[in-house]
């Protein structure tokens, strides 16, 4: 206990009881008994709610994750079913599967016309 072995706890005695009284030492020993128990309890009381807390916060955590895991066993089948395409996409570059424009237009240029500029299209009705 903190280091202190039986010549330290005498004469820690001894001066409690020069400096107390022997009148008053059982009374302090019985009041410092009483603190130490409460002090106890309040700490297993702490203990207690933050492992409350703990518990309700991975619960939580699991409504957040079980989601997750569904998507998990999920995206194999996905890829397994696109897999085709993916393959056709890469080996055939001029499979357009998403319809954008192309890459050579410049931003705001219209097919057949030319890029217009912001002033020239506040003067557009």
């Amino acid at each position: 206990m903190f280091g202190i072995g039986l010549p330290e706890l005498i004469l820690i005695m001894g001066l409690a009881l020069i400096v107390v009284g022997p009148d008053k030492l059982p009374g302090l020993a019985k009041t410092v008994a009483k603190q130490i128990l409460e002090l106890k309890k309040a700490a297993n009381s702490l203990k207690d709610s933050l492992e409350d807390e703990l518990q309700e916060e991975k619960e939580s955590l699991k409504e957040i994750v079980a989601p997750l895991s569904e998507l998990d066993v999920r995206l194999p089948d996905f890829a397994e079913m696109h897999a085709d395409k993916v393959e056709t996409e890469l080996l055939d570059p001029e499979v357009d599967t998403v319809a954008s424009p192309k890459a050579d237009t410049p931003v705001g240029e219209e097919e057949g016309g030319e890029a217009s500029t912001p002033a020239e299209d506040a003067d557009k009705p």
